[in-house]
């Protein structure tokens, strides 16, 4: 495979969509919990549920399995 297919490859990766399998939480100042979902490509936290992408790096987000995510408390 040459550079270029392998361009090409990565960039069109992104728009195959990945699950949304971890979810990340924060302890509030009041003893709450805040919690985000965390992007499958990037590892960052997303700042709202149901995005079509990820804010930060674009790839191709689904949702069906959100409800058994891992919750990571950070």
């Amino acid at each position: 495979m040459n550079d270029t297919s392998q361009i090409l490859d990565s960039a069109l990766s992104y728009r195959v969509p990945m699950a949304v399998t971890s979810i990340r939480g924060f302890r509030t100042l009041t003893g709450g919990l805040s919690t985000y979902p965390v992007c499958p490509r990037c590892h960052t936290t997303m700042e709202h549920e149901y995005q079509a992408y990820c804010d930060r790096c674009g790839q191709a987000l689904d949702w069906k399995d959100i409800k058994r995510a891992n919750i990571i408390i950070s």
